[in-house]
Order: C-alpha cells, then sequence, then structure tokens
C-alpha cells in the first residue's frame, strides 16, 4: 500500500507577490540612498580615528611588530605624550619609529653572538683577531668607556659562555656541568681564562681611532680556546643594558624627546626629564630568603640610576641567575680575579645627574663585585656626581643631602629607618 502524503502543497513556496515601484520621486530616494551611504563613511572613518588616535598623557611606547629582531623585551619606555608641539598622536607614531629603529641597531651592534649585513659588532670582532675593524661609533664609544674605566670584564666572554648555559639549567642535577662551584675542573679553566682575560700580552683590543678597533690574541691564548671549545672573546653580557640604555637615551635625547623614561628589567634606568617634576624609585632589600620594599626614593630632572642586585626579581632574570632548592644564587656577576661569581652584598643602588648608567656602573663594579663591601669607596663617587643608597640591619644608608626617602618599611617588629653617612 503506497504511503499518502497529505495535503501536498504544504511545502510548495507561496506564489510571489510582485510590487510595483512607483517611479515618483525616484530622484529624492537616490539622494537619501547616497546620504545614508555618507553617513554610515562618515561614522565608520570616526570610529577608525578614535581608535588610532592617542590620548595626552603617559603611554607605553613599543616597538613595531614590523621591526626586525630587537632589544625592545628588555627595555620599557615610558613618555608623555602632547607635550611637544605636536598632536599626541603624531607624536607617538614619530617615537615608535624612532624607538623601534634604534632597538633594532643596539640589538646588532652588541651582539657577540651574531653577524648581521653591514654591522661590524663584537661578532665580528671575535671572528677576526688580528685585523683592522671599523665598527658602529656607539659600539666604539662603549669601548672607550672601559678603557677608560679601566674594566677589562669584557674580555671574559669565555667565562660569560659558560655561565650562559648554568642559567638555562631546569634542574639542580643539570648545573653540576656548569657550576665551578661544584666542577672543580671548571672551576681551574675559569682560573686559567680569569688569568688570560686580565693579561693585555694575551688579548687586548686595540683602539685606534675613528672607531677602528683590532684585537689582538696571543697564539698561546687561541690554542688554548680552540683546545677547550670556546669561541667568544669578548662580550658585555650582564653590562650590555648599561650601555644599550645610554644608547636609547642618547637617542632619544638628540630627537628632542626628552618627557620619557626608559628603564630595563635588570636594574638600568634613565630618567631624560628636564623639568621639575618628581619621579620615584623603590630601593629593596633582601634579608635572608625575603625581598622587602624597603623605601621609595623621590628625585626630580634627568637621572641615570643602576639597582645592582644578587637575586631574581622576574622571569627574565632566569638570563643572569639561577637558584637552587637550597636558596643558594649563582649571579653572572664574575670577578676577574678569579673568574668566580662574587658579590659584596645583596644590593646596591647608584645614580646621578650626570652620567649615564655605563659610568655609573663601571664605577660600581670594583666595590660589588668584590668579596667585601668598601663603604668608604662610596664617599668618593661624590666628587664625580655619583651617590649611592644601601641597606644594612633594616637602616637604610643614603649620602646625598638633598634626597628623599619616603614610605619607609614599617610592619609588625620590622621598622625601615634612614641615616645620611658622610
Amino acid at each position: 500500500m503506497g504511503r499518502t502524503i497529505k495535503n501536498q502543497n504544504i511545502r510548495r513556496p507561496k506564489p510571489v507577490e510582485k510590487i510595483r515601484l512607483s517611479e515618483k520621486h525616484l530622484y529624492l530616494r537616490i539622494f537619501l540612498v547616497i546620504l545614508l551611504l555618507a553617513v554610515a563613511a562618515v561614522s565608520f572613518t570616526y570610529a577608525l580615528t578614535s581608535y588610532l588616535k592617542e590620548d595626552m598623557g603617559w603611554k607605553v611606547i613599543q616597538v613595531s611588530s614590523a621591526a626586525k629582531a630587537n632589544v625592545g623585551d628588555e627595555f620599557t619606555f615610558q613618555y608623555e605624550l602632547g607635550g611637544g608641539g605636536t598632536s599626541a598622536t603624531a607624536e607617538y607614531k614619530a617615537l615608535t619609529i624612532l624607538y623601534s629603529d634604534a632597538a633594532v641597531k643596539a640589538y646588532e651592534i652588541f651582539h657577540a653572538d651574531e653577524s648581521f649585513d653591514d654591522i661590524v659588532n663584537l661578532h665580528e670582532i671575535n671572528q677576526h683577531p688580528g685585523e683592522i675593524l671599523t665598527v658602529e661609533e656607539p659600539l666604539y664609544q662603549a669601548l672607550e668607556l672601559l678603557e677608560q674605566y679601566g674594566n677589562r670584564n669584557l674580555y671574559l666572554g669565555p667565562v660569560y659562555e659558560e655561565m650562559y648555559n648554568l642559567f638555562q639549567c631546569k634542574e639542580d642535577y643539570e648545573t653540576a656541568s656548569f657550576d665551578p662551584e661544584q666542577n672543580k675542573v671548571l672551576k681551574e679553566e675559569f682560573a686559567v681564562l680569569a688569568a688570560f682575560a686580565a693579561d693585555p700580552e694575551a688579548i687586548d683590543l686595540k683602539l685606534l681611532g675613528e672607531n677602528q678597533v683590532c684585537l689582538e690574541v696571543s697564539e698561546e691564548y687561541q690554542s688554548w680556546t680552540q683546545e677547550h671549545g670556546y669561541e667568544t672573546y669578548l662580550d658585555f653580557y650582564w653590562m650590555k643594558n648599561a650601555f644599550l640604555v645610554d644608547y636609547l637615551a642618547e637617542v632619544m635625547l638628540e630627537n628632542g624627546y626628552t618627557r620619557g623614561v626608559i628603564s630595563s628589567y635588570d636594574g638600568f634606568y634613565r630618567n631624560l626629564d628636564e623639568r621639575d617634576v618628581s619621579y620615584s624609585f623603590h630601593i629593596f632589600d633582601r634579608v635572608g630568603q625575603e625581598i622587602y620594599p624597603a623605601a621609595v626614593m623621590e628625585y626630580n630632572g634627568p637621572e641615570s640610576l643602576v639597582y645592582l642586585r644578587n637575586y631574581p626579581i622576574s622571569t627574565q632574570d632566569q638570563a643572569h641567575y639561577y637558584e637552587m632548592k637550597s636558596g643558594e644564587i649563582r649571579t653572572a656577576y664574575i670577578d676577574g680575579a678569579n673568574g668566580l661569581q662574587r658579590t659584596s652584598r645583596n644590593d646596591l643602588v647608584a645614580y646621578s645627574s650626570e652620567k649615564g648608567c655605563a659610568e655609573v656602573l663601571l664605577t660600581m663594579i670594583p666595590v660589588y663585585v668584590s668579596a667585601s663591601f668598601d663603604a668608604s669607596a662610596l664617599e668618593q663617587w661624590k666628587a664625580d656626581g655619583i651617590y649611592s643608597i644601601y641597606c644594612e640591619d633594616r637602616v637604610i644608608h643614603y649620602n646625598e643631602e638633598k634626597l628623599t626617602l619616603k614610605q619607609l618599611y614599617q610592619k609588625d617588629d620590622l621598622v625601615y629607618t634612614a641615616a645620611l653617612v658622610g
């Protein structure tokens, strides 16, 4: 028996009803359509413009996503938009382009492990001992500063190679191959490398003027490094960001941008602001395994601040630290005397309104990267316009009379006080 379908018209579409449009007021309708389209276009343009428009005030300037490899991830650039005679939007665009270009150039110029087209950087110098090379001016100026301060940490490149491997370890058992404190053979190698690094007859970078350099390495040292598998003679390593923040700051200042602050994750800060505006900087104190926000330093005007610490405070710090499960911490602060890590105290802050971060750092290194802390040396820095802050037994020691310290830590039985010294 066949299946019967009831009401076979139920799924059929209804007849299309044709409606005749009156041609009356045709031009008026066309005008209204054009008007509506124009209103929609204006609304879209306004929305897009509002989205792209930058408001006046403080803004984080970031490296363009289209930029090549750069140092942008290691720095934070904050800038107050809208006070330079142009719109905040135009200023933001100009700053982004300028900062992006500078961040790329900084990455390439100071790189010790990679070469780039038309750039003679540390890697090129390492690869061509005995050859005269013309380097970029910012690199040459950095090398001149190292020579001026008698700092030969640049020559500890092979030690930094091994320390970098240590800091990449994920588990304590992995560190034995790279930690001279656990590895006697490596400790002896580091002592040999430190001796080579300290000896100008073994290795020396000659500065010849007009941005020309020549790396001289003795045959003995070249043979030794090849035999032991080391490839890098020169490396700024943990010092690098002090020179980079100065370079980035100078690029901004040369182009008239002064209402900003550039800081690195590892403790180098350049305030460019020449106005009488108050800024703050946090002072920390590590006691045992605890880190205390000891106080807030307030200051006005341009300032270079350097904060050295022998403990990590962010995930980015894994490039320069390794913390054992026991609480012991390995750092990148290598003593040129023996190739081993040394810090005279947990933390030390120094700052200057007259010098850049690199000069402040080079002044600090002999005191901080040392087996013992010489507080008297800090008084000598004052003659060069460099002041200091450090904590000891819950007392914040500072040596600039006009410095203002606020929000001193007070909780339960822990109370911090401040003492002017010198």
